[in-house]
Parts: structure tokens; sequence; C-alpha cells
């Protein structure tokens, strides 16, 4: 069965490349997904980066409490 697809899928592709429409289609798609890419990344490098930062640093202002000796898990 997965055979049976494997070789229907293959024959569709080769199909598909022989087809000079379906090569022009694929080519302007192509083209439409770089240039969609490249908007969103323009509009992705002006947010500000985040600065690195250690645990130390974020739970500085945080209080944690002791725990007694009296309790056990």
């Amino acid at each position: 069965m997965l055979l049976e697809t494997i070789e229907r899928v293959n024959r569709l592709r080769q199909q598909a490349l022989s087809d000079p429409e379906f090569i022009q289609s694929a080519k302007a798609h192509e083209k439409a997904l770089k240039d969609q890419s490249y908007h969103y990344a323009a509009k992705t490098k002006s947010a500000k980066q985040r600065k690195d930062r250690s645990l130390a640093d974020i739970y500085q202002q945080a209080e944690f409490g002791h725990r007694s000796e009296s309790s056990k898990h």
C-alpha cells in the first residue's frame, strides 16, 4: 500500500514537472513566498532585542522563605 502511494505520487510529480504551466505557476509561487518572507523578516528586525539575564538578576528582588526544620516530606 505504501509503495503504491509512493509510485502514484512520483508519477503525478513527474507529470506536473513536465507541464510548462505548472512550472510557471510554481516559480510565481516561489517568488511570492520570498517576497512575503522578506517583508516579515524586515518587521522582526525592528523589535527590541532582549538582554540576556541570569536567574540571579531575575530573582534579585524576590524573598524566599526558609523551610523550618520540623517540616519533612
